[in-house]
């Protein structure tokens, strides 16, 4: 059960353990795939297990991923409200339209497609005290996938 809480510091270095991951850890890899992520980059994607999260002026969060807190592998830019378009994953695919928006101490993305042969996908990052919950879900929210990267 999420609850929204404004009062949690979302900055921090957060790391990927296997043994906190729940049960929808499984379903990661397929959800990479229906976006169009092929095994290498779904693989590659799984190998980034430290996040550094960065809350910036004017309500902006940069997350750094990467193997190690000294190697940043991929930065993404989260600016709540801001409509951006996003290339799709899948070879020959169209783009997408996306926003975040942030509730207190959840981020939650929207995209939708503009190519119907890509899938809508929302994520959502809750932090806690302990832990930053990344979840996912596609295909109407019947395909859901949970990563839980512990706070250091």
């Amino acid at each position: 059960m999420s609850s929204i809480n404004n009062n949690i510091e979302i900055s921090g270095k957060y790391k990927f353990l296997w043994h906190s991951q729940s049960d929808s850890y499984t379903n990661y890899k397929v959800f990479m795939a229906k976006l169009g992520l092929g095994d290498d980059l779904a693989y590659l994607n799984q190998c980034l297990t430290h996040v550094q999260v960065e809350y910036a002026m004017q309500d902006t969060v940069v997350l750094k991923f990467g193997k190690d807190w000294d190697t940043v592998q991929c930065t993404e830019v989260v600016k709540p409200g801001q409509m951006v378009e996003e290339v799709s994953f899948r070879s020959g695919g169209g783009m997408y339209s996306c926003v975040w928006y942030r509730y207190g101490n959840m981020l939650v993305k929207q995209a939708r497609p503009s190519d119907k042969r890509d899938t809508a996908y929302t994520i959502t990052r809750e932090f806690t005290e302990s832990k930053m919950v990344t979840s996912f879900s596609t295909d109407k929210n019947t395909l859901k996938a949970e990563v839980v990267h512990t706070r250091m």
